[in-house]
């Protein structure tokens, strides 16, 4: 057997740590070739992190580590990091035109969700949000996911925040969604609990808040989460990778993967962690999808102390900088629908202004290095055909040994492809 892995994030390192283990207990022959193919020059994929020329680290996806529900993964990254920092989780939303006072900066901000932080609203707003959702229906089948929010937090509450916010985030309207996501996702408001707590005072409930403060974790010696995968990689044959070696095509009928100057690998399977709608052209096999996507941009801000209390990446570990006494960092995260166009220099302009008209920056906070990346290939969006299209796709591409895995999945439970 031969096992070709395109890319080398997290989900292609355990797809190849799980073949290697299967190698050294005897499980699979000893003479199984495995060849991972990663178009950048290091591994981690979305996950990585990234140093750039002045010296400031960036994660491209901050939001990987932490807790897991699956204890194999949870104990394998224990076993790659034996320090790590534990760091207050700070969440706030922006809801000045909901709240008191909208002149007062600490308040225009609410804990997140703002679902349960309804006892900061106006009175007005307070006492409309409290009673559409004590009268919402118990039990309903809904055909999207703008009917399930508005039956699930009220018509006022979807207005003013989870419609804005998750259009901005998810980049489409809250109709074309689907619901098949939401499950231990969006948390739904206790009734009970926010009559008790709308009585309360500002000042007692941002004492609750400090004490349900949720915390994690952050690797406290290594130069960005990234390096995990690095330290994971390390533990694998180094003939098992190839970088710098972007997929040209794939001939699923002759199973040839064909990387630069038209050189090409045999397989008998195909593990993909590359998006499976640019799979599905590579291949030829999906030259049409219905699958949707969204492109984001990170914009990172180095900038001189001192700094603001909040959970910025460089309070993550004293590593993140050139020089933590004298330097701290931001990281912003931007979505944008797939085809936008993307000015780099107006939007790191327009980021570090809105940072400053919102209080994340001060007159004393000078801008020292700006750092930008844009990632064409974001989030998939989960539309409401997306559950249909994937199974579809899946089935044609298995057809052919091709295993499309990582954020790709089939809809509800599967088998592990090795």
């Amino acid at each position: 057997m031969k096992f070709v892995i395109i890319g080398s994030g997290p989900t292609a390192l355990g797809a190849a740590f799980r073949l290697y283990e299967l190698i050294e207990n005897g499980s699979i022959p000893s003479e199984t070739e495995v060849l991972i193919v990663e178009k950048e020059r290091d591994v981690g994929g979305l996950a990585r992190s990234v140093t750039d020329d002045r010296g400031f680290t960036w994660d491209l996806g901050v939001h990987i580590t932490g807790a897991s529900k699956y204890i194999k993964f949870t104990n394998t990254i224990n076993t790659l990091v034996d320090a790590w920092n534990v760091i207050p989780r700070r969440v706030k939303a922006y809801m000045a035109h909901v709240t008191e006072d909208g002149q007062n900066v600490v308040e225009d901000y609410v804990p997140y969700p703002v679902q349960n932080s309804i006892p900061y609203f106006k009175e007005e707003m307070k006492k409309r949000c409290l009673e559409e959702l004590s009268q919402l229906p118990t039990v309903v089948s809904h055909k999207n996911f703008g009917e399930f929010t508005r039956d699930t937090f009220g018509e006022s509450l979807q207005k003013e925040f989870i419609r804005p916010y998750n259009e901005k985030v998810w980049t489409v309207k809250l109709e074309e969604m689907n619901t098949a996501w939401v499950a231990n996702r969006v948390p739904r408001p206790e009734v009970g609990n926010l009559r008790r707590r709308c009585d309360l005072s500002i000042e007692q409930l941002q004492e609750e808040e400090n004490k349900e403060k949720q915390l994690f974790k952050y690797p406290k010696k290594l130069k960005g989460a990234g390096e995990m995968w690095r330290l994971l990689a390390s533990r694998l044959p180094a003939h098992w990778f190839k970088f710098n070696c972007e997929l040209q095509r794939v001939d699923p009928v002759q199973k040839k993967v064909f990387i630069r100057n038209n050189r090409y690998t045999t397989y008998s399977h195909l593990i993909s962690t590359m998006s499976i709608v640019e799979l599905g052209k590579a291949s030829g096999l999906l030259l049409e999808s219905k699958l949707k996507h969204s492109k984001v941009v990170l914009v990172g801000v180095g900038v001189r102390t001192p700094q603001p209390e909040c959970t910025f990446i460089s309070n993550f570990n004293e590593r993140l900088t050139p020089n933590p006494v004298l330097y701290w960092s931001m990281i912003c995260e931007i979505g944008l629908p797939a085809d936008a166009t993307v000015d780099e220099q107006e939007l790191i302009d327009k980021t570090i202004l809105d940072l400053r008209q919102h209080g994340l920056l001060d007159e004393e906070n000078q801008v020292i290095h700006r750092w930008i990346h844009v990632l064409p290939l974001g989030y998939p969006i989960p539309t409401v055909d997306r559950d249909e299209e994937l199974r579809t796709a899946h089935q044609t591409l298995e057809k052919h040994s091709i295993f499309s895995r990582g954020r790709s999945v089939y809809p509800g439970k599967q088998k592990n492809p090795v």
